[in-house]
């Protein structure tokens, strides 16, 4: 039960620090015997001698670690990302972490969106022919082989079946993307007919984001190509109320490891003021509790996070006047009156 913790840039270096103690707060209480590393990953540790992911990093992760929590990776520093690329793509690839998913806690209940997380567009596969300067061409395909789709789909189905879902939808662009497309829909289809207990559509990319704003309710459960479903997660997120509520979790089920991150991303233009929502981070500690079989630690943890955002002490993004630290402060009061069997003392909510 060791996990790896990488903080990253920006407001990672905030939310990250100020959600460990309520894992230690559980850990105590429930004997979970997590232990976890803190990890200098990020545009620092690159800028400083140009590692980004060290050499030995995912034989150590194999090996040693059981999961990965990472706060945000990006730093105007480093304006292509380099570092960010190297770590984050690094480990979704080298670890195998083929599944993404990325809740969508609406007003109706929630959505489970799957991304595809290692191939399409973001195989880094592709070239530039530069002169003068400037870039004159720039190709990056989008390549998909028919065994990670039919793993990801036929993961994806079952784990909607488990979760008692009934209706699944498959997002691509088959009318003008026909090659991937097609792919797509015929492994969908195959892998849908031995799941029947859940009922399958079919939408264009562009059709499926305006039919999520319209009137989200019409979904359960959702399978998206790799840049898909980046930008319905983003999407998601608004509709949630911001990206500091977005949570993720990426997974190999095979190996059983997995890296657990918000979606927001560092907001270097918010980072130092301690005023970022931790939200999503100890959402994300949520589901890496309950990933590693603490259901009930990581239930509790959600709970007392959901209690908290209805209070003064929610960050200004909620309409509160809390602090990153203060937030978690009051997460880790209630986590400590719940555990204890109290009453939770009086508070003032927010309209």
């Amino acid at each position: 039960m060791r996990i790896a913790v990488v903080p990253g840039d920006g407001i990672g270096k905030e939310i990250v620090p100020a959600t460990l103690p309520a894992l230690t707060l559980l850990n105590d209480a429930f004997g979970l015997g997590i232990t976890y590393d803190v990890l200098d990953w990020g545009a620092d540790r690159w800028l400083a001698d140009g590692t980004g992911l060290p050499d030995d990093a995912l034989d150590r992760l194999r090996t040693e670690y059981r999961a990965v929590l990472l706060g945000a990776l990006g730093d105007p520093r480093i304006p292509d990302m380099a570092h960010g690329r190297e770590i984050l793509l690094g480990l979704r690839t080298g670890l195998d972490l083929y599944v993404n998913h990325r809740p969508l806690d609406l007003a109706h209940g929630t959505v489970d969106l799957y991304r595809e997380n290692t191939q399409g567009l973001y195989s880094q596969v592709g070239g530039a022919v530069t002169g003068r300067g400037r870039v004159s061409v720039a190709l990056d395909e989008c390549v998909y082989t028919r065994d990670t789709v039919e793993r990801f789909v036929r993961t994806c189905l079952r784990r909607l079946r488990a979760a008692g879902r009934r209706r699944v939808t498959l997002v691509h662009k088959a009318n003008a993307v026909p090659h991937t497309g097609r792919l797509w829909q015929e492994v969908y289809r195959a892998e849908l007919a031995h799941v029947p207990e859940l009922t399958g559509s079919e939408e264009y990319v562009d059709a499926f984001c305006y039919h999520l704003v319209r009137d989200a309710s019409a979904y359960e459960g959702v399978l998206a190509p790799n840049l898909f479903g980046d930008i319905i997660s983003d999407i998601g997120a608004a509709l949630m109320g911001g990206l500091g509520l977005a949570r993720s979790a990426s997974f190999c089920p095979e190996s059983g490891f997995a890296l657990f991150e918000p979606v927001h991303g560092s907001a270097p233009d918010i980072a130092g003021r301690g005023i970022a929502n931790p939200y999503a981070t100890a959402m994300c500690l949520s589901m890496l509790l309950d990933h590693l079989g603490h259901s009930e630690a990581a239930v509790l943890l959600r709970d007392c996070v959901l209690e908290t955002t209805h209070t003064d002490a929610a960050t200004p993004d909620l309409g509160g006047a809390g602090t990153t630290d203060g937030f978690m402060s009051e997460v880790t009061a209630l986590l400590t009156e719940r555990l204890k069997g109290e009453r939770p003392r009086p508070k003032e909510n927010r309209p």
